[in-house]
């Protein structure tokens, strides 16, 4: 009888765990088609502004419609799992295409708005320049005429050491 109750109590378990994991699923699921939902109002808001003011591209339009085809169809407009969170529509590479055509749309930045900013760089400091000591500037050359160089003789035995000579 008390195997009874323990598979019993088993089963209760793990319907109720089951029941949780569906619900969360469901969650999920609704999160991610409301995020795709956002995105493709954002694009297309973008696009109808850039094409009015017309500074809209060949490719930003390319890139809007393409997007937004993936979100209806998919619900997401990347596939790999590294190119963002599981919950997003747009990987991080597309969030950052459409942040510089709301740049674009604004009028924020006239120039190329795909181009890298440069990082880290203050622009308020001077180059970074090392501290450090050259060799060349501690020595003191002498000039001599009668330097001594003494010449090359090969005839020496084999067993000898070899002849060294400073070189100028």
């Amino acid at each position: 009888m008390s195997t009874d109750f323990d598979k019993q109590e088993w089963q209760a378990t793990q319907a109720e765990h089951d029941r949780l994991e569906q619900r969360e699923r469901e969650r999920f699921a609704k999160l991610k088609a409301r995020s795709a939902r956002n995105a493709v109002r954002k694009i297309e808001r973008l696009r109808q502004q850039l094409e009015a003011s017309g500074k809209l591209t060949d490719w930003e339009d390319e890139f809007s419609e393409s997007v937004a085809e993936r979100l209806d169809k998919f619900g997401s407009a990347f596939q790999d799992p590294q190119k963002g969170r599981p919950a997003d529509a747009l990987s991080f590479a597309q969030k950052r295409v459409v942040s510089a055509l709301k740049k674009k749309a604004k009028g924020q930045d006239e120039k190329s708005t795909f181009r890298s900013k440069g990082g880290f760089k203050s622009k308020a400091k001077p180059k970074f320049k090392p501290r450090v000591r050259h060799l060349e500037d501690d020595m003191v050359e002498t000039e001599s005429e009668n330097v001594f160089l003494p010449e090359y003789q090969p005839d020496t035995p084999k067993s000898a050491k070899p002849f060294l000579r400073l070189v100028k």
